[in-house]
Formats: C-alpha cells, sequence, structure tokens
C-alpha cells in the first residue's frame, strides 16, 4: 500500500472515531445516528452536482448497501444503549475486518503474505482491548451483540468495496451512498418516532450534522482507497481507529494507560507497517 493512501486511511480512522464518540454521548442513540446520516448526506448532495453518475454496474451494489446501512444503524443504537463506547467499539471495529478478509478469501481474492500479516497484527491488537473488558466482566450478551454488528459492518464494507470499484468513480459512489442511506433510516424513525425526532434534531442538528461530515470524510476515503489498494487491507486499516478512540479516551477522559492497551497500540503500529510493506 502506497504512503499517501495509507497516511489518509489513518486520517479517515481518526474521523470514524470522532463522529461514533458523538453517537455515543447522545442521550438517544438511535436519534444521533439518524441525524449522523442526514448530515453525511446533505454534505454529499452538495458534491453530486459535480459528479458523473455511478455506472450502472455498481447500482445493484448501492441498493445493497443501504439495506446494510439500516440496519448498521439500529444495529450501532442498540449496542451503545447496552455497552460502554471503549468496549463496544473495539469488538464491533475489530472484529469487522477480520470477516471481511476471511470472505474475500472465499471470493478468491488475493492478498501477499506480508498483508496477512499486518491484517492478523492489527486484528490481534484490537483484540488485545477485547479482552481487557472481558477480564473485568463484560457479558457474553453484550459481547454478542456487538459481534453481530461486525458482521453487518463487513456485508457494507464488501458490497461498498466492489461496489466502488465498478462504479468508475469511488467518490461519486460514496456520495450516492450517504445521499441514499438518509431515507431508508429517517423512514424508520420517523415512522416509529415522529415528533420526538424533531424536536430531538432541532436541539442537537449542528452537533449531529457535523458528525454526519466527519462520517462522509472517513467512509469517502477508505472507500477511495478501496479503488487502489486491496479491500481487506484497507478495511483492516482503518479499524485502528479504535485505536484513537482509546487514546482520546486516555487523554481527555483520564481513563488508565494500561500494560494491555500499550502493547495493543504497538501490535497495530507493526500491523500499519506490515501492510504498507504488503
Amino acid at each position: 500500500m502506497d504512503g499517501h493512501v495509507l497516511l489518509l486511511v489513518l486520517a479517515a480512522a481518526r474521523l470514524h472515531a470522532t463522529w461514533i464518540s458523538m453517537v455515543k454521548g447522545g442521550s438517544n442513540k438511535l436519534f444521533e445516528s439518524s441525524m449522523n446520516a442526514l448530515g453525511g448526506g446533505l454534505g454529499a448532495l452538495l458534491i453530486l452536482p459535480f459528479l458523473p453518475a455511478p455506472a450502472p454496474e455498481s447500482w445493484g451494489l448501492l441498493a445493497l448497501s443501504c439495506c446494510f446501512h439500516l440496519t448498521y444503524y439500529i444495529c450501532i443504537s442498540q449496542a451503545y444503549d447496552k455497552v460502554d463506547l471503549s468496549m463496544g467499539y473495539t469488538i464491533m471495529r475489530g472484529c469487522a475486518p477480520m470477516i471481511t478478509a476471511l470472505a474475500l478469501l472465499l471470493l478468491g481474492n488475493h492478498i501477499s503474505l506480508t498483508g496477512w500479516g499486518g491484517v492478523l497484527l492489527l486484528c490481534l491488537g484490537i483484540l488485545t482491548l477485547t479482552l481487557e473488558h472481558v477480564h473485568k466482566g463484560a457479558r457474553a450478551a453484550d459481547i454478542l451483540i456487538c459481534l453481530r454488528t461486525s458482521l453487518v459492518i463487513a456485508g457494507y464494507t464488501l458490497a461498498d468495496g466492489y461496489g466502488a470499484r465498478a462504479s468508475g468513480n469511488g467518490v461519486s459512489y460514496t456520495c450516492w451512498i450517504f445521499f441514499l442511506n438518509i431515507f431508508p433510516i429517517h423512514a424508520y424513525v420517523l415512522w416509529r418516532h415522529g415528533g420526538t425526532y424533531i424536536s430531538y434534531l432541532r436541539k442537537r442538528a449542528a452537533t449531529g450534522l457535523f458528525g454526519g461530515l466527519c462520517g462522509l470524510g472517513s467512509y469517502g476515503i477508505a472507500l477511495w482507497a478501496m479503488t487502489l489498494a486491496p479491500i481487506a487491507l484497507v478495511a483492516a486499516l482503518r479499524e485502528t481507529s479504535v485505536i484513537f478512540g482509546m487514546l482520546l479516551a486516555v487523554i481527555f477522559l483520564h481513563e488508565r494507560l494500561s500494560r494491555s492497551r500499550i502493547m495493543a497500540i504497538l501490535i497495530v503500529m507493526g500491523g500499519a507497517m506490515l501492510i504498507r510493506l504488503g
């Protein structure tokens, strides 16, 4: 993977950690997820008139991605209602790249041994953080709800990785994803909650819309990178957002930097270096 691609994917990971922390910080996680979808979609709408339409070969994958993203917004809102950010984020984002890589292997995609080593090290470092939470008494039900979300993340990563390549323009594909994602989640939320959501949106619109723009930038960079580098490598590297989230918790929330967390950082750094070489 080229150095500039690697650095941009790391920047995308930082943006992802930002918008997820905003979802967790809100009192209603489903509403926060919906506002983030709205912010990202409106940001994409400003760019779409200047971009070519995605190739017809990608339209089916666009539709599939919308289904996965609707499920994702619902799953993360349910997960963050039950678990802490540090635990939920670690498990959800830590397991997804390994599921994605295994699925790609079954689909016949080739990754170099060095690249596989990087994926494995990244997953090992992230799962080291997961074990820390397990040792602190995390419940099996909480872990399962996070693993369910990991499967959904792997699903939309695969759909969008192939979709971005088939579209002929990764930026255009990304913007259409975010614009279209406004409608399914808002249809669901307005059907279930109606005016309650509208009132919530009025109070936290600025925060939610900013988080959506962070999400748009993060995912846009990732899909662009998937057109230049193997999908599995980009997916794994993007999940370093877990490390950024953990570091933010240490710096701003004064959480303890334990030995296992230091070890996880070193392992993830090693994995990123191998992906760069691969």
